[in-house]
């Protein structure tokens, strides 16, 4: 098990309170909220391409917020897809538990694939991605990891809290004060055209219980990258033995 440095604790404390008096500020909490808008859409745009879906992101400039532009599916990103994941297995051929693991998720992505579940995907991973940057964040600003300059760790560390306090904030409004769900609801003209609104739908639950789950995935990205950091090595060694 690895020890959490001086450094690191240091630099996921300084985060953790930068996170907060930057929530402090709503100008500033709202100067911010634009990367997790970026961060959001490329989520959508990157798992519609990975389902075949040319796809654009952007801003939203009628509405606010973003929107990304999801076109019909390509034949062609198909065979570029499958394509990628041979050679990738070709890759990785030399390390059986990894090439296991990379044949199970290909079985599970062409299922998810080629039935509705791939569109719930795409819908779910954008605020899933958030979840993910945050993650990474945090993790860099615990180990130390792709730092060049010592001022960056704090900064990845605050990044990471101030995505994970945002999506908390915005799960359990949407959980919990009705108000705030009858507002995302008529979001963008109207329609329940939101994310969650279209996943309650499809899941068949309500969207206070879809916020609900939501909230608890907001804890992973801090559970997650403190455990990576703890157990990076056998980590590896357990991915690189043959």
């Amino acid at each position: 098990m690895n020890n959490i440095s001086k450094e690191g604790m240091q630099s996921t404390a300084i985060g953790f309170v930068g996170a907060l008096v930057v929530f402090a500020f709503p100008f500033v909490t709202f100067i911010f909220s634009n990367l997790i808008i970026l961060v959001h859409e490329m989520g959508h745009a990157a798992f519609g391409i990975l389902f075949s879906y040319p796809s654009i992101p952007a801003f939203d400039f009628r509405y606010g917020g973003g929107v990304t532009t999801i076109q019909s599916r390509s034949t062609f990103f198909i065979f570029i897809i499958y394509l990628l994941f041979a050679v990738g297995l070709l890759k990785i051929s030399n390390y059986p538990r990894l090439l296991k693991a990379a044949v199970v998720a290909i079985i599970v992505y062409s299922f998810c694939a080629f039935t509705s579940i791939h569109q719930q995907i795409i819908l779910f991973m954008g605020h899933g991605t958030e979840l993910i940057i945050a993650g990474i964040f945090l993790y860099r600003g615990l180990s130390g990891s792709a730092v060049i300059h010592k001022i960056e760790q704090p900064l990845y560390s605050m990044l990471g809290f101030f995505i994970v306090f945002y999506d908390m904030r915005f799960a359990y409004r949407l959980a919990y004060v009705e108000s705030y769900r009858i507002q995302y609801g008529n979001a963008k003209g109207g329609g329940h055209w939101m994310d969650f609104s279209q996943l309650a739908s499809w899941m068949q639950i309500s969207l206070s219980s879809m916020a609900f789950f939501f909230l608890l995935c907001c804890i992973l990205p801090v559970v997650l990258s403190a455990l990576a950091h703890l157990y990076r090595e056998k980590i590896l060694a357990f991915i690189s033995k043959a």
